[in-house]
């Protein structure tokens, strides 16, 4: 049976603490349940009074609208969405005059570069946190990818200079987000990066155009991928791309707050 209230805590030293807040309580949404009343029993289990490195999460269905208004009173923000590409989804084509290249291990350096700009600007939309470790973490995680017996992860270039990067999870390393696909096999497309300087040049389209056809091309039947809704690029990005909303989270964060003026957001380090 799956426990409706949950409590996780991610150590400082793991990447998992980039990605969300170290300490978080989570009402899991079944079909069918008295949403008002979990989120009524929930407050008394909550902890981390005004600490805004707890979050309060509830991942509902995007189209169950009739859960808004019980989340909105008790003063959750949907903040992150889960989006799905039914494979063949037509989306745009290709830009002509960005050209790619597949990322090996002598690239590692970019990636992580290119990673970092992307958490530094996903940091403004309330669930990532650049850690004091971020980019050392980043580092493992990102030459793991590199070292795939399968190319997963490819550079957009400005004449020899990369300027964007995406990688994708196949399915034999996605299976973490198997609650959330519609259609299998799936793959979890992980990130998206284009330098400030480069974006509206068309590198991040001809980076996921050619994601799309390698993921079409091995038979993966569906695309899911995390963007924070309040971001004004990436949310029309991928709609355009063919993805669709499928799960919203809700966030409270800090969980538990005095006034309502508390910050939801840690202190943010400075950038470099």
């Amino acid at each position: 049976m799956t426990e409706i209230f949950s409590f996780t805590e991610t150590g400082q030293d793991s990447l998992a603490a980039t990605w969300g807040p170290l300490r978080t309580h989570r009402l899991t949404w079944q079909p069918g349940c008295d949403l008002p009343a979990l989120l009524d029993e929930w407050e008394a289990r909550l902890t981390g009074l005004d600490d805004p490195d707890t979050a309060a999460l509830v991942t509902v269905p995007s189209h169950e609208v009739s859960e808004t208004p019980p989340l909105l009173r008790h003063g959750f923000a949907p903040l992150t969405v889960i989006a799905e590409r039914r494979a063949g989804t037509p989306v745009p084509s290709r830009p002509a005059e960005v050209r790619l290249r597949p990322a090996t291990r002598a690239d590692l350096d970019v990636a992580v570069e290119l990673n970092l700009h992307t958490v530094r600007y996903d940091s403004a939309f309330g669930m990532v946190t650049e850690r004091a470790n971020t980019a050392e973490h980043l580092r493992t995680a990102l030459a793991e990818v590199l070292d795939r017996d399968h190319e997963a992860m490819w550079l957009a270039l400005h004449g020899d200079a990369p300027v964007g990067m995406l990688y994708v999870d196949m399915p034999e390393h996605a299976g973490w987000m198997e609650r959330f696909a519609s259609a299998r096999p799936f793959a979890y497309l992980a990130h998206l990066g284009v330098r400030p300087d480069a974006r509206g040049t068309g590198a991040g389209s001809a980076l996921t155009a050619h994601a799309h056809d390698v993921l079409d091309r091995a038979g993966v039947a569906s695309t899911l991928l995390h963007h924070a809704l309040a971001n004004p690029r990436s949310t029309p990005f991928w709609y355009s791309h063919g993805y669709r909303p499928r799960w919203t989270v809700w966030v409270r964060r800090p969980a538990l707050r005095s006034s309502p003026g508390v910050s939801a957001l840690p202190e943010r380090p400075n950038e470099t």
